[in-house]
């Protein structure tokens, strides 16, 4: 066992849950621009500073922190999920097209987001080799200071080295091996989140602040947002192809962006029955990461072949996608739980609703 089990912060599941709602909304062919430039601006930040705020230091340094056990849990949960889908999206596209390239196995192997593409598989699953990553030297640098003076001074003064390097490295026309010029930037934004997780954890007990937050830096971001993408040459942000648009902007609206979603959390927390179904939607980002993409794109085809384009077009691409996605995991996970980068044992850790670092 790596580390000690905790309770989960249910606000951090629910933030979770919104985060794979709106990458799910965001993919929808029909999605409105404005609200998909909105979603684009945020979501994939709001997932890595939240990775930062999950970590235990307590438990990581009882266990060693960055060793074979951690690396192993790490490899399972993402890196299984990341290289076996996709390969079944790869033969998946090779049987439809009657045609496969060997090639293809070792642009899925580089695992940039452009390669994924030109292997054929799923782009999406770029994010997995990438938290990997990210969390493995996010994990080296805690141990490498863990014992110095002004440690929360030294993380924020290297957080600060690491997103220059993920904003300014050149860019290369396949991308990196395992997106590691973007988990540059995801290592900042992972050690931002693990220095405020200590503030966030105060605030969230108090529910009608937290909303007011959320509000707050929902309309900055309300002001700004549309500034930034339109220097864009798709006219929205695209981490996974570094096309971040004014790094100033770009900075202070994935920030406003997570900062709305995880004080909106805090709120609907004091919700039973809503802070349920996105808390467990939280605990499943991976499934749903894994099969969205396809249901929302075929049935995308399907109202485009029909010329509707409307939001009842988008309202069942979304709800579809969630509900197969959700099903197919249920269905699936207690007999195949290395599917979805899980063990028996995590199997039984989600029905007690515990879990250790993820």
């Amino acid at each position: 066992m790596y580390g000690q089990e905790r309770k989960r912060n249910v606000v951090l599941d629910i933030a979770k849950g919104i985060g794979i709602l709106l990458v799910v909304l965001g993919h929808c062919p029909q999605v409105w621009i404005p609200v998909k430039q909105w979603i684009f601006s945020f979501h994939v930040p709001l997932f890595f500073l939240i990775a930062g705020m999950v970590w235990d230091r307590t438990s990581h340094k009882e266990s060693g922190f960055l060793n074979g056990s951690f690396l192993a849990k790490k490899a399972l949960r993402l890196l299984v999920p990341c290289f076996l889908w996709g390969l079944v999206y790869l033969l998946a596209r090779a049987i439809v097209s009657s045609s496969f390239k060997l090639e293809s196995l070792a642009y899925l192997l580089f695992n940039s987001q452009r390669s994924i593409s030109k292997a054929g598989s799923m782009t999406a699953l770029w994010f997995l080799s990438c938290m990997f990553v990210a969390v493995c030297l996010f994990e080296g640098i805690q141990y490498f200071v863990e014992k110095t003076k002004h440690r929360n001074w030294i993380l924020l003064g290297l957080s600060l080295v690491f997103a220059a390097l993920g904003l300014f490295l050149p860019r290369l026309p396949l991308g990196y091996p395992w997106n590691v010029d973007i988990a540059m930037l995801a290592l900042a934004l992972m050690l931002w989140g693990s220095l405020a997780k200590e503030t966030f954890e105060k605030l969230q007990d108090r529910q009608w602040l937290c909303l007011l937050i959320s509000v707050l830096a929902f309309a900055v971001m309300a002001l700004t947002y549309r500034l930034n993408v339109s220097e864009l040459p798709n006219k929205y942000v695209d981490i996974s192809g570094r096309l971040f648009g004014n790094l100033a902007l770009f900075l202070l609206d994935a920030l406003c962006g997570s900062v709305c979603v995880l004080a909106f959390s805090a709120f609907l927390n004091g919700l039973p029955l809503i802070s349920q179904l996105l808390s467990r939607l939280g605990r499943d980002t991976i499934p749903i990461l894994i099969f969205h993409k396809p249901v929302v794109l075929a049935l995308g085809t399907v109202f485009g072949k029909m010329g509707v384009s409307d939001t009842t077009a988008v309202l069942i691409e979304f709800l579809l996608a969630v509900v197969i996605s959700e099903g197919v995991y249920v269905l699936t996970a207690p007999l195949l739980p290395f599917l979805y980068g899980e063990s028996r044992l995590d199997r039984n850790d989600y029905a007690r609703g515990m879990t250790r670092y993820r």
